[in-house]
């Protein structure tokens, strides 16, 4: 028995109101909005953060899939891997290229998971033209699924099928910024074929009928094309509930996998789920619910609730954060291009946040020190993890100076649990929102990028409500 072991979702903390873009552009737009990634986020920072909390499962394999990497040669899941403080025999993998990158690396994974268990994350930061008709629904977030067989696994994978179709309906070129997409009744239609085709082949193997199957998603290039996709296929509007959310956007090849979390965290044992993923074609999965899903629900709830993370944002905050348009930055030196022997030689420190403890008295300290200041004793360190560690803030201030995309800006001294303490930067907070003593915790981002280097390090967030280690 092969399948899904946990699910974790990560959604920015900014929403963008389907209203609030359409008023930029001078006409009426509808309900509901978006989730946004924030200047300092990227499809990799938002994979690594809904990874986190698999960290202590020891994933053999790290697959990340995405069609909005940061680097088109490069691998992403590496710096997952590190970040995870995995070691170095970890299997790295990317998939990209469309939006059935998704399930490819899911079906991959399954295949490999007889080495031992297999991480995979999904994310996208994808966005269209301005006054684009998908504009208004290209959201950013990322979903991570821990695969592995026997024990444990939560939906079983039943039967699966795929249906090849080189349509050109939505496509990127290598130096094209914004997503193209030609026609809607063509996208329609050359969706739609596959889309049948797909799921009559998989529910034949299945050896199930489209009635039996108790929840339907269907992940197209758009959300409305997604629902129309449902009405050609005849499903049950009870079937559909999990595609019916109108509060975080597309996200890409993370969104038939965000609607499965979804549709995992409200299932009930020995229920089929029945997942089509469109994108030059059509891939069919059809999953079957265990009697472990009890038990993971009420230990792992599914943990991006509107309470916490919603804050709206304007659509020239948006335009900046995603650089639709040149901003004069001032008169200011640009940011240095890393050097790749200083990002290697710090790469445990900074990416995987590992400071040092002195064996001698316990003091542990970050960034790491040769020296121990409370015992004197000298080159009598040891590698000492932060991840997880409860940090709270000293003090801080707040700079409205300083060059920053999303200014002010923020920095912390944290106190750590344990005796730690480190200045940090301070994101997705306002100045009202922080004070001298509110735990925080840490988050990945983008520093910056120069010289077509991304420069990641740890911020701190606000901690905002309960989160579990799966």
């Amino acid at each position: 028995m092969k399948g899904i072991l946990a699910y974790q979702v990560y959604l920015p903390h900014h929403r963008l109101a389907k209203e609030e873009v359409a008023s930029f552009h001078g006409s009426y737009g509808g309900k509901g909005t978006k989730a946004v990634a924030h200047y300092d986020e990227d499809s990799l920072t938002m994979a690594v953060n809904a990874s986190l909390p698999f960290r202590k499962r020891n994933p053999k394999a790290i697959y990340f899939a995405s069609t909005t990497s940061p680097y088109q040669e490069k691998l992403s899941s590496v710096t997952i891997s590190k970040a995870l403080q995995l070691p170095a025999s970890t299997r790295t993998i990317d998939y990209g290229n469309g939006l059935r990158a998704a399930t490819n690396a899911f079906l991959s994974g399954l295949d490999a998971v007889e080495e031992g268990p297999v991480l995979l994350s999904m994310s996208d930061r994808r966005f269209t033209k301005p006054k684009s008709s998908l504009e208004d629904e290209m959201g950013a977030g990322a979903v991570s699924f821990m695969l592995g067989e026997g024990t444990g696994v939560i939906a079983e994978l039943i039967a699966s099928a795929h249906i090849s179709s080189d349509t050109v309906s939505q496509w990127r070129t290598s130096t094209d910024v914004f997503i193209r997409q030609w026609e809607d009744r063509f996208v329609a239609h050359a969706a739609a074929e596959a889309v049948i085709a797909c799921a009559n082949e998989v529910l034949s193997t299945a050896e199930i009928a489209l009635d039996e199957v108790d929840h339907v998603v269907i992940s197209g290039p758009s959300q409305k094309l997604s629902i129309n996709l449902t009405k050609a296929l005849r499903v049950d509007s009870k079937q559909i509930s999990a595609m019916k959310d109108n509060t975080i956007g597309h996200l890409g090849t993370a969104n038939g996998p965000l609607m499965v979390s979804k549709v995992l965290s409200e299932s009930k044992p020995d229920q089929k789920i029945l997942w089509l993923q469109v994108g030059d074609g059509c891939d069919g999965l059809v999953l079957k619910t265990t009697e472990e899903l009890t038990s993971y629900q009420s230990d792992h709830p599914l943990s991006y609730s509107e309470s916490t993370a919603n804050e709206s944002v304007s659509y020239s905050e948006y335009a900046r954060w995603y650089e639709l348009f040149e901003v004069d930055e001032g008169r200011r030196p640009g940011a240095p291009t890393p050097s790749a022997p200083a990002l290697k030689r710090n790469q445990e420190q900074n990416i995987g946040l590992v400071g040092s403890k002195c064996e001698s008295c316990g003091q542990n300290y970050f960034p790491k020190q040769r020296v121990c200041v409370k015992c004197h004793q000298r080159d009598e360190m040891t590698p000492f993890s932060l991840q997880g560690k409860k940090a709270t803030v000293a003090t801080y201030t707040v700079d409205y100076l300083a060059s920053c995309v999303s200014p002010p800006s923020i920095f912390a001294v944290v106190d750590f649990e344990g005796g730690s303490r480190m200045l940090a930067q301070v994101t997705d907070c306002k100045p009202e929102d922080i004070s001298i003593g509110i735990e925080v915790e840490f988050s990945f981002r983008k520093l910056y990028e120069a010289g077509g280097i991304h420069n990641y390090f740890w911020k701190v967030v606000p901690k905002r409500g309960d989160h579990h280690e799966s």
